[in-house]
């Protein structure tokens, strides 16, 4: 054999083996392997979709009830401040009648 061709083949080799090692290393069920995996990847990827949504709704759901909350404190805040108001201007305009007397 010419030298040539053994440097040709041992390279062929040397290329071609590990190929073939980790061929060898399947049986015939790793197809049903990776299709199972592929199924769980699938399973998370829709377990993490569904706790996203879950998520910006609870989000939605929490901002909606503070500025529902904060709205209800401005109502009140005005409405205690209207009846500060006018029972200023009843003492005043009692106050001012009897002061004229």
């Amino acid at each position: 054999m010419k030298p040539i061709a053994k440097i040709c083949l041992a390279l062929s080799l040397l290329l071609t083996l590990p190929g073939l090692a980790a061929a060898a290393q399947g049986d015939r069920f790793d197809r049903y392997d990776r299709v199972d995996r592929a199924r769980r990847r699938a399973e998370i990827r829709r377990d993490v979709r569904e706790a996203v949504r879950r998520a910006r709704r609870d989000s939605y759901e929490v901002r909606r009830d503070a500025r529902r909350e904060a709205r209800q404190a401005i109502l009140e805040a005005r409405r205690d401040a209207r009846r500060q108001m006018r029972s200023a201007m009843r003492d005043a305009f009692r106050n001012d009648w009897r002061w004229r007397d």
